[in-house]
């Protein structure tokens, strides 16, 4: 407990009970207790994560409109931006996990780092309250808004698609070559877009490029037509 204690202040945090950052980094498949995990704490931290960022998003930049405040805060609360910012932390090494990756000596997937930013922040919030896990929040976060916010928004339909999946699910959709036809020089290449099961859309093209913007923009124009059916209904 020292160590995590010695630990946790190195990242400015200064805990008064353990046991809830012992609790946020510890994943389910090392306890067999519910109560011990760090699900609940994960779930806390997402909301507030999301909040903290809304409003700092608000607030720094009053020029943006909603779509690229929306924008931005989906690329950084997504899951790859928050297990990037847990491995930058070395969260991992103080996991306490039993997963068949983490026994081969690999390191935590991305997933289970993301949870961890995510439950560390509940922690803090439980343990020392709302402004101490905002100023957690925004020391390692808020270097990305400012850094997206230079950017130009999207152009293609397959960065479009991935930002409105991770806006919505924080997660993205997996493209899968399913058919190619041709001699090498004139190759044609079909492939869909799928969350899981469900298929989200299909293109076809000349390279495999062309066909992930194909299908992405089938994705788009059919989710399109789902809300506003959903809309009219």
């Amino acid at each position: 407990m020292l160590r995590l204690k010695r630990f946790l202040e190195k990242l400015g945090i200064e805990p008064k009970d353990l046991g809830h950052y012992l609790r946020a980094l510890t994943h389910a498949s090392s306890t067999p207790d519910p109560s011990e995990n760090y699900e609940r704490l994960e779930f806390l931290g997402d909301s507030i994560i999301g909040m903290v960022i809304s409003d700092f998003l608000f607030t720094k930049f009053p020029e943006k409109e909603e779509g690229e405040l929306t924008r931005i805060k989906a690329m950084v609360v997504s899951r790859e931006s928050l297990g990037e910012s847990a491995a930058e932390l070395r969260l991992d090494k103080y996991l306490r996990a039993d997963t068949a990756r983490m026994r081969n000596g690999s390191p935590a997937e991305v997933s289970i780092l993301s949870d961890c930013f995510e439950s560390l922040v509940g922690a803090i919030f439980v343990d020392r309250k709302y402004l101490a896990a905002r100023r957690f929040i925004l020391d390692n976060l808020s270097e990305k808004c400012v850094g997206l916010s230079d950017m130009e928004g999207p152009t293609d339909f397959k960065s479009r698609l991935q930002e409105l999946w991770q806006h919505r699910h924080k997660d993205t959709p997996v493209y899968k070559v399913v058919e190619e036809i041709g001699p090498d020089h004139e190759k044609m290449f079909t492939i869909e877009v799928k969350f899981g099961r469900r298929l989200l859309g299909r293109g076809s093209g000349p390279s495999k490029k062309k066909a992930e913007q194909e299908a992405a923009e089938d994705a788009l124009e059919r989710d399109r037509i789902k809300r506003e059916k959903g809309r009219s209904g």
